[in-house]
């Protein structure tokens, strides 16, 4: 049996135990870094189809904005000509600006236009069915579909809505709806779907109905370009029909029926609207899928195919590299828990070895014992003993040798040290880079999730601009208008006063009268032009700041005098009133003035649409208030009020109460985000039905 010394058994437990737990440990957080992988690409997939339907929603909910619009607008047109406030030709040139209009800002759809039913125009007339279209040369408008020829009543996309008894029975007010997928072989050749909204006059009948036509192309390109992972492939459902609208694998299936294949039917039977489904080990074509969809407020379903090697391959990569990492640290250490272990043992070896030598027999005589001079230099536990033996022999010149070659010992243990600390630094920093990257990757993520919220934000803020743009041109429209009339009449005056004095028949009487009439007329053309300057001063200042998203230091009351003059033109026009007050009129804080303007604009025209339903003149009260570090705004109105379940619920996104109206439910949504989020700010609603509502929010005022 072989025996082992002592320092060759302690060095062999410390390396079978080093081996044993560091193993254990690494296998154990090898398994659970894998399942939090796994976890985290399963909440990266989600976050990407999240965003993905949102952009279709989105698109969709725009058309049918635009379709209602323009039937509302045409109905307001049919409503002028039946009153004979309108002639046919006047008609048919109001149609032809607002179909060049609509569609020259609206650069979603491919086209649209404005069906009626025969004989409601006129009683001679069948067809009424203007067009207008993206074409080459920009925005173009055709009256080439309005001809018994096309017979445009008896198109599917027309029929669709008398099949459907007009909408009968349609909780909405104004019915949708939507045509199957179809391919444009007139024009474009892009796959398409077209949108209606029915129109009536003022007595509920259908007069006809609008349309907008949406291309394919520009979304479908999109979605072929998500990946979900290396070789996923992206799928596009349209779901009432159950044809692809797009397949990337396979091309040719567009327009096809999904339910050919078995996954297809798990998808239009399993999937859950705004929730991601997953088909997991779906067999295609020989390799094994997880199948991602998600199906949309829209109607399509949206989905993935990815290999599930991919997951596997991406998982294992990372797990591999940290399994290696780790393998190569474990090692690392071992071997230098040996040199160490060498280190700490070579001073007992080299003492064994010195006394073996010391005590000699002569070569000459083997029966003598010869004792030599222990030459042994270093400061340790066996030093006593190398003394004891040392004063001997030479006690003096051992302790001098002894001390020099403890010097030299220290100055090469301080060289070691130096060195491990070097190599332990670059241990560190190849750690934190590598944390840094996963933190880059999340940090992509939530970059993704704040871009789409901001776009929302922005579509909104457009929105507000564009109803303050219309109150402010409405009431521009007077006082331009009077001083027009002021300079027409001025400019009568002056060729009449010239024409006397080339003729020399001027009197006195004359000129006095003329010269009080041309300054009362600059004195009406000076003021209607002051105040169109500013209402234009104060609407430009409003929409610069709020295009802006800087903080500064601004007088909150004076700022929100400026808002609310640029609001009220709106607010008149609608016949109900506003009143601002404040307890402290020098009210300072630091802020981004163009999302307090947004705020107040959303607010106010809430009130407008929602809280004022039905109601021929309402007060909206604005009330400023400082609470020591804070401010406090205070919007009130007497107005319809709100339902508690109503009030719980104002602030979620895509919730609305009144169904009937054109809002997206994003509104007061997004009030909640500038207020809590960018503004760090807090907002509160109370209502109650018939007792008006208050909305209350609180703001940081200056920065310490």
């Amino acid at each position: 049996m072989i025996k082992l010394n002592i320092k060759t058994r302690i060095l062999t437990f410390v390396v079978l135990f080093q081996l044993i737990a560091y193993s254990t440990i690494q296998l154990f957080n090898n398994y659970t870094y894998k399942k939090e992988l796994i976890k985290l690409k399963n909440n990266e997939i989600q976050q990407t189809f999240i965003a993905t339907t949102e952009k279709i929603n989105s698109l969709t909910l725009l058309l049918e904005r635009n379709v209602t619009d323009l039937a509302i607008t045409s109905e307001h047109l049919f409503s002028l000509k039946q009153k004979e406030l309108l002639t046919l030709e006047q008609l048919k040139k109001s149609v032809q600006q607002i179909l060049t209009e609509n569609f020259s800002l609206f650069t979603e759809a491919i086209g649209g236009g404005i069906w009626f039913e025969p004989y409601v125009i006129d009683n001679t007339i069948t067809h009424f069915g203007p067009y207008a279209f993206h074409g080459e040369q920009g925005v173009e408008f055709s009256w080439e579909l309005n001809t018994p020829t096309y017979d445009y009543h008896s198109q599917s996309w027309y029929t669709m809505a008398s099949d459907n008894n007009w909408g009968q029975g349609d909780s909405n007010v104004r019915t949708l709806f939507w045509t199957p997928p179809y391919f444009d072989e007139a024009g474009s050749f892009a796959l398409m779907m077209t949108v209606d909204a029915l129109m009536f006059d003022e007595q509920k009948e259908v007069i006809g109905i609008t349309t907008v036509d949406w291309s394919l192309t520009e979304l479908t390109s999109f979605l072929d370009t998500v990946r979900i992972s290396e070789n996923a492939s992206p799928f596009f459902i349209h779901k009432d029909s159950e044809q692809f609208l797009s397949y990337p694998k396979a091309p040719e299936l567009v327009m096809q029926q999904a339910t050919q294949f078995e996954w297809g039917k798990k998808v239009l039977s399993d999937n859950k609207t705004n929730s991601l489904n997953i088909l997991t080990d779906v067999l295609i074509d020989d390799v094994i899928y997880n199948v991602y969809f998600y199906g949309t407020n829209s109607g399509f379903i949206f989905g993935s195919l990815s290999p599930v090697s991919d997951m596997e391959k991406e998982v294992n990569g990372i797990t591999n590299i940290t399994l290696l990492t780790g393998t190569s640290i474990g090692t690392i250490f071992i071997a230098l828990l040996i040199i160490l272990m060498r280190v700490l043992f070579s001073p007992f070896d080299k003492v064994l070895v010195l006394i073996k030598s010391s005590i000699t027999h002569r070569d000459d005589d083997n029966d003598t014992v010869e004792i030599r001079h222990i030459s042994y230099h270093e400061d340790n536990e066996f030093t006593p003993i190398v003394n004891a033996l040392e004063e001997v022999y030479q006690q003096v010149s051992s302790y001098i040798v002894q001390i020099t070659n403890n010097n030299v010992q220290l100055l090469q243990s301080k060289n070691e040290i130096h060195l491990l600390n070097n190599e332990l630094e670059e241990k560190v920093n190849l750690r934190t880079e590598q944390l840094e990257a996963k933190t880059q990757q999340a940090l992509d993520s939530l970059t993704q999730l704040k871009n789409t919220q901001q776009q929302l934000i922005e579509q909104e803020k457009h929105a507000s601009l564009g109803r303050l743009v219309a109150g402010v041109a409405h009431e521009i429209n007077t006082p331009l208008g009077i001083s027009i009339t002021a300079a027409s009449y001025m400019e009568d005056i002056i060729h009449e006063v010239f024409e006397k004095i080339a003729l020399g028949t001027l009197k006195k009487s004359e000129f006095s009268s003329k010269h009080k009439q041309l300054t009362e007329s600059a004195r009406i053309l000076e003021s209607n032009l002051m105040r169109t300057s500013d209402l234009i001063s104060s609407f430009k200042e409003v929409a610069v700041e709020q295009s802006s998203e800087e903080f500064k230091k601004f007088n909150l009351f004076d700022y929100l005098t400026r808002v609310i003059h640029a609001l009220q033109p709106r607010i008149e026009q609608e016949k109900h009133h506003l009143e601002l007050s404040s307890t402290d009129t020098s009210i300072e804080i630091y802020s981004i003035p163009g999302a307090i303007a947004q705020i107040v604009n959303s607010l106010v025209e809430n009130t407008l649409i929602h809280g004022f339903n039905n109601i021929d003149s309402g007060i909206i009260k604005i009330k400023l208030t400082s609470l020591e570090n804070r401010i406090a705004l205070i919007i009130s109105d007497n107005g319809n009020g709100m339902p508690s379940e109503v009030v719980d619920s104002v602030f979620e996104p895509f919730f609305t109460g009144s169904r009937d109206t054109r809002g997206s439910g994003l509104g007061m949504h997004i009030v909640y985000n500038l207020v809590t989020q960018q503004l760090h700010g807090e907002i509160n609603c109370k209502s109650s039905l018939e007792q008006g509502t208050t909305t209350t929010i609180t703001l940081p005022a200056l920065r310490s």
